[in-house]
């Protein structure tokens, strides 16, 4: 308290640093808002079945640029191949609201759940469109239909 009063000017500018700093990350939020493409058309993204039954998962970036209602680029920033190939194919069929011309990172995430199962499910899905993509399944295991016969529902 002391320190406060022999120095209020430090500690009016150590207040409104502390006031701006909260500011900051809200601005930067609502700048990347209204800067955003809005995506208003395109195909459901699936976990692609060959990844699936290789066990291939992981992150993939891809740069995207649009040309105000279309991409018309993609380009690999990282990720496994065989992911790539398919999550560039699934930004390709996006279409746009129309905005400015603009080019940002899309990130795709694949993740194999556990348990592992003998049939095919319907994948997870949750997107967050136009930065980001989590698709995830659960893994397929190699069985032997003849240890084990179930009934078809």
């Amino acid at each position: 308290m002391i320190e406060a009063k022999r120095c209020p000017m430090r500690l009016l500018l150590g207040i409104s640093l502390i006031m701006l700093g909260g500011m900051l990350p809200s601005a930067s939020a609502q700048k990347t808002t209204k800067e955003s493409p809005l995506v208003v058309a395109g195909d459901m993204p699936l976990y692609p079945i060959m990844a699936r039954v290789a066990r291939v998962q992981g992150v993939v970036k891809i740069k995207v640029t649009t040309d105000g209602k279309k991409v018309i680029a993609v380009e690999a920033e990282g990720g496994p191949p065989m992911l790539v190939k398919f999550a560039k194919e699934d930004i390709l069929t996006w279409r746009f609201a129309e905005h400015k011309p603009t080019t940002f990172i899309t990130k795709f995430d694949y993740v194999i759940e556990e348990p592992f199962q003998c049939d095919f499910s319907n994948d997870t899905l949750v997107l967050k469109l136009p930065f980001e993509v989590q698709i995830s399944a659960e893994g397929l295991e190699t069985c032997d239909p003849a240890l084990e016969i179930r009934p078809h529902p």
